[in-house]
């Protein structure tokens, strides 16, 4: 097996239209994220390279136990700073997930890969030639791919529309990971549905430590209410048990 290579270009996409996390994305956007992340994750599945990767996290004890003594402890200031915005079940639902989440971080089946740890839209650009470029690659990690799209899914679509669609969208993931790698899709799907929660665990987490706006409140609230009917939809909860 060969070693994957990385090249760092300059690109010019001053054409490119960056996508918008609140007013959310179409499924022409969907499609093309779920397939440009088979791209990303394709290459590297449980690639043995991926143990000298030593600039950036990967899964372990000590990680899912920092991950989510963070998350416990940025709750109340969350809760409180978004009590007035979100429903009461949005709200227990983050309660609920500081009792689960050190058990969701350790409960991926599936295969590992480079991950972008922040897919949405706010981080893409979209072309007018149908390209995506997506930026913001300070959280690349080692992790499930399969959540790096429920991140982008979960948040990315209106709910009614991801209703529709998730199934459509995750075979897509699917069969562009086939140039890579045989998957197992209920595996996948397993890890899919851990990842439903990771963009309500970024609201939480992300909007204690970065500088308060108006336009990333309602970005963070939106997230939260997207992610907790994301949970509901596909049964987190019956998963973990």
């Amino acid at each position: 097996m060969t070693t994957p290579t990385f090249v760092l270009i300059m690109e010019d996409i001053h054409e490119a239209v960056q996508g918008d996390q609140i007013a959310g994305g179409t499924l022409d956007n969907a499609h093309l994220a779920a397939r440009v992340a088979a791209k990303l994750h394709g290459p590297t599945i449980n690639h043995p390279a991926l143990a000298d990767l030593t600039w950036t996290d990967a899964p372990n004890p000590q990680a899912w136990d920092d991950r989510a003594a963070l998350y416990r402890l940025l709750l109340p200031g969350f809760l409180d700073r978004y009590a007035g915005r979100l429903g009461t079940e949005v709200l227990e639902i983050g309660r609920w997930l500081a009792e689960h989440n050190r058990q969701r971080l350790a409960s991926n089946e599936g295969p590992q890969s480079l991950v972008h740890g922040d897919y949405r839209l706010d981080n893409m650009l979209f072309g007018p030639d149908g390209t995506l470029v997506v930026v913001d690659w300070q959280t690349v990690s080692i992790g499930s791919g399969a959540a790096d799209l429920a991140y982008f899914v979960g948040a990315g679509l209106l709910p009614a529309t991801r209703r529709e669609s998730e199934a459509a969208i995750f075979a897509t993931y699917c069969d562009g990971l086939k140039a890579y790698h045989e998957v197992d899709r209920d595996v996948l799907w397993h890890d899919y549905v851990l990842g439903s929660a990771s963009g309500y665990a970024m609201a939480v987490i992300a909007s204690q430590l970065v500088g308060q706006t108006e336009r990333g409140d309602e970005m963070f609230a939106v997230m939260a209410e997207r992610h907790a009917a994301q949970m509901i939809d596909l049964g987190l909860a019956d998963l973990l048990g």
